[in-house]
């Protein structure tokens, strides 16, 4: 067995509750496939539980998987994140852009779940965000607090707002429903894309065979030259649903290599080829999404707490007012 010195602990959420363990591995961490998490296991890098199991083991809410990942050269990351608040159940974090969440593809060790984990011990993300996105996220301290905040984000009780930057002068307001779905016409495989759809109705935990329903309210706070400043109100929280959302309505997010106006700036960025010409389109060096509101209830005593930020400084150089 490998030694646990270096293993990165991740608790099951109530969703992944009933996968396999080689499952769900394959799933969450794209970046081996399942043969590959396969022998992970059987080499007793991958515990449930702190005890070595067989691939096929069904996880059940709650329990910690945990990997002791080999040693591979990792880039260097933005670690300059802030807590906006503490107690000795959750913590609210500020997360830079360029600091991956938790470990995923060549990032291992430096993430923000390592951070934290460095300096306030054993921790649990409740909500993630993609790498190059930043803003407030919720941490808790605890295996109980994890649970609970885990169902307020699966059950719809969490309040969440972005800002969002995006190309093209945005109406003052649209109610986005509709449904989102893998984009069969794009080179990059976890690309999805947007059909709005004003009729749709949220099915449930029935759900559709090959797409998921999306609602977001978008309203335009301000444009400038060509570029809209908006406020995102998430009434659903799917993958890219922001993103993959706006760029099918047109109006692609400043910054952003996959759903921008050109997506094979990602291929060339995931090659380390990003011309100067390439990094003047982008215009930032990330994609321009924050979260900026969190709303929740208390683990411990279900108080309301709400939490609120600007958009960034550089943003509303681009958006004066």
């Amino acid at each position: 067995m490998s030694s646990v010195r270096n293993r990165r602990i991740t608790i099951i959420a109530p969703h992944e509750e009933g996968l396999s363990l080689d499952q769900w591995l394959a799933a969450r961490y794209t970046y081996r496939s399942l043969d590959a998490w396969r022998e992970e296991i059987a080499v007793g890098r991958i515990l449930v539980d702190t005890a070595e199991t067989p691939p096929d083991l069904r996880l059940v809410r709650g329990m910690e998987v945990s990997y002791d990942p080999p040693p591979i050269p990792e880039p260097p990351v933005n670690t300059d994140y802030r807590v906006v608040y503490q107690d000795e159940y959750l913590l609210v974090v500020n997360k830079p852009a360029d600091l991956p969440c938790h470990s995923g593809g060549i990032y291992l060790r430096n993430t923000l779940i390592d951070l934290l984990r460095k300096e306030y011990g054993q921790v649990f993300l409740a909500n993630r965000l993609d790498r190059e996105t930043a803003g407030l996220m919720l941490v808790a301290r605890s295996k109980e607090a994890a649970t609970n905040l885990f169902a307020q984000f699966k059950e719809r009780r969490v309040e969440k707002e972005y800002y969002a930057l995006v190309r093209g002068s945005f109406p003052p307001y649209l109610d986005a429903r509709g449904w989102l779905s893998k984009d069969q016409e794009s080179r990059i495989r976890k690309k999805r894309s947007f059909r709005l759809d004003p009729e749709a109705a949220d099915p449930g935990d029935a759900g559709s065979p090959g797409r998921q329903y999306s609602r977001t309210e978008f309203r335009q706070v301000r444009e400038h030259e060509g570029v809209s400043l908006l406020r995102c109100r998430l009434h659903t929280g799917k993958t890219h649903q922001i993103r993959a959302s706006l760029c099918s309505l047109g109006f692609p997010l400043v910054g952003d290599k996959i759903y921008g106006e050109d997506e094979t700036l990602f291929l060339r960025f995931a090659r380390g080829e990003l011309s100067r010409e390439d990094r003047a389109l982008l215009i930032l060096e990330n994609q321009a999404l924050f979260s900026a509101l969190l709303g929740f209830a208390h683990p411990r005593d279900g108080r309301s707490l709400r939490f609120e930020l600007p958009p960034p400084a550089e943003w509303l150089k681009l958006v004066p007012e």
